[in-house]
């Protein structure tokens, strides 16, 4: 595709872990030009930041000023922090902007489970209900039509795609999520819990019954059964800079060998570029730096153990987000995406 064919991209928050790594897929896709870096930190040059930038990205991060965004962009992604997008979203939609929001802003459907969760009023709530949630494995005929796109949260993800085929067939009944993820997944933010004495060689649960990524796992869920389904999700923080492991725990409404389970889950992904379905359990580093999801499991009588990895900024923001992006542009899903 030569230039003057390519699409415009912005990146709001382009100094968070996502939005850096948004910059680092964009700047390789063949049929975008990174147009615009946007942040409320300091202007000055991106390489500043992030050497590893250096004669890759001759962009500076600059003020976020809507006219100015939408001047230089077709296509905005905002990886900001929840609860600041629906603050730029209706401008960017007025001004014709395709958006592809990071935050969990428009993920939830239900404004009152989004503002207990998150504790603050939704400035927004007219957008919501054109808002596409972003799951192309499950919504990627929406995802071609979306102009307002709900990027997945990483927990979301990985959960979803472990169970869906059974969830879709109704072999199985309420989950149990054990979820381990690496330290990005909390944000760049300064915290006493994630400095480096703290999470070297450590390992704890946190917000049990009370993570934000809660409400979206049950609506994705209950979504692909066809009725409300209840999950127990238990997040756990590793010592780790990136990545998702989860384990789930089900119980088969009847019995089914490992083969037949894996006829299921093979018709299910078949034509699905990002997951890959294995015959034994994945491993965390497989997936680093990359969009896939890989999904094993074992099963007993009748109880299913499944584990699915994936890179919590890649699959879990970045990478989906662009993944998005190329089905909404009707380019190649793949483009940009290893």
């Amino acid at each position: 595709m030569n230039r003057k064919s390519t699409i415009k991209a912005a990146v709001l928050g382009a100094t968070g872990f996502a939005g850096e790594k948004l910059v680092e897929i964009l700047c390789r896709h063949p049929a975008i030009e990174l147009t615009g870096a946007y942040g409320i930190e300091e202007p000055k040059p991106l390489k500043d930041y992030y050497p590893r930038f250096n004669k890759v990205v001759g962009l500076s991060l600059e003020p976020i000023v809507v006219s100015e965004v939408s001047a230089k962009a077709d296509v905005i992604f905002l990886a900001l922090p929840h609860t600041v997008s629906f603050n730029y979203v209706p401008q960017f939609l007025a001004a014709g902007k395709i958006v592809i929001d990071l935050s969990a802003d428009y993920r939830l459907k239900d404004v009152a489970v989004y503002e207990k969760y998150y504790g603050v009023t939704h400035k927004d709530k007219k957008n919501i209900a054109g808002a596409v949630y972003g799951l192309p494995e499950l919504y990627r005929d929406k995802i071609k039509k979306a102009k307002l796109l709900a990027n997945p949260g990483c927990y979301p993800t990985v959960s979803a795609l472990s169970v869906a085929p059974l969830i879709k067939e109704q072999l199985a009944g309420d989950i149990i999520i054990d979820a381990k993820s690496g330290i990005t997944g909390a944000g760049r933010k300064a915290s006493v819990d994630l400095n480096y004495t703290s999470i070297n060689g450590n390992l704890y649960a946190y917000k049990l019954f009370k993570h934000q990524h809660l409400p979206e796992i049950i609506q994705t869920i209950s979504e692909i059964a066809g009725t409300e389904m209840e999950v127990v999700f238990t997040p756990h923080v590793v010592p780790l800079e990136q990545g998702i492991l989860a384990t789930v725990y089900a119980d088969l409404k009847k019995k089914l060998t490992k083969e037949e389970i894996m006829t299921i889950y093979d018709k299910f992904y078949k034509n699905e570029p990002f997951v890959r379905v294995l015959p034994g359990l994945p491993k965390l580093k497989d997936v680093f730096n990359t969009n896939f999801c890989d999904i094993g499991f074992e099963v007993e009588g009748k109880k299913i153990i499944i584990v699915a990895v994936i890179d919590n900024l890649v699959k879990g923001a970045a990478g989906q987000a662009v993944q998005n992006m190329n089905i909404m542009l009707g380019i190649p899903e793949t483009a940009g995406l290893l």
